[in-house]
């Protein structure tokens, strides 16, 4: 097997153990009731992984084309784990904050998809598309941060 090969199936089985933790033993009104989240250390391994991602592939000269797809597709798992681990403080407030944030980070996500064609069809000499990888990573930055300005200003405002 290649290395490309292998990579991809510890990923398939981390993201496949990820998903039968978050779902293990529970009706689904009560995994519905409750947001089940990540323990609060995940939030510690995500931000390194983001980290080292978005500077390693630079130093090791892991770069397609000037561009750095390896490390991004990374930063999106460092981004996942931070914003799917668990707060200080978790209540019902903190799912409704949850919620309103992945709903318009999923509306912006989509606004920069059509606004970044649109662009790229009337100024571009080449017509390219917006990479996946890079909306995914849109969209998670725009969840942590609309997350916890939220947060903080409901928090201050108590």
């Amino acid at each position: 097997m290649d290395p490309k090969s292998i990579i991809f199936l510890i990923a398939a089985i981390v993201f496949l153990g990820m998903f039968l933790w978050l779902f293990r033993d529970k009706s689904e009104y009560e995994v519905f009731k409750k947001l089940k989240l990540f323990p609060r250390w995940i939030k510690i391994v995500g931000i390194v992984i983001v980290l080292l991602s978005a500077t390693i592939p630079f130093y090791a000269n892991l770069l397609i084309e000037g561009k750095n797809y390896l490390g991004l597709t990374v930063v999106n798992l460092g981004l996942f784990l931070i914003c799917f681990s668990r707060d200080k403080q978790e209540d019902e407030m903190s799912n409704l904050i949850r919620l309103k944030s992945f709903y318009r980070s999923t509306v912006l996500g989509f606004a920069y998809v059509f606004i970044f064609t649109a662009i790229e069809f009337i100024h571009g000499d080449e017509f390219e598309l917006v990479p996946a990888i890079q909306v995914i990573t849109f969209m998670l930055l725009i969840y942590l941060l609309n997350y916890y300005v939220t947060k903080s200003k409901i928090r201050s405002a108590e």
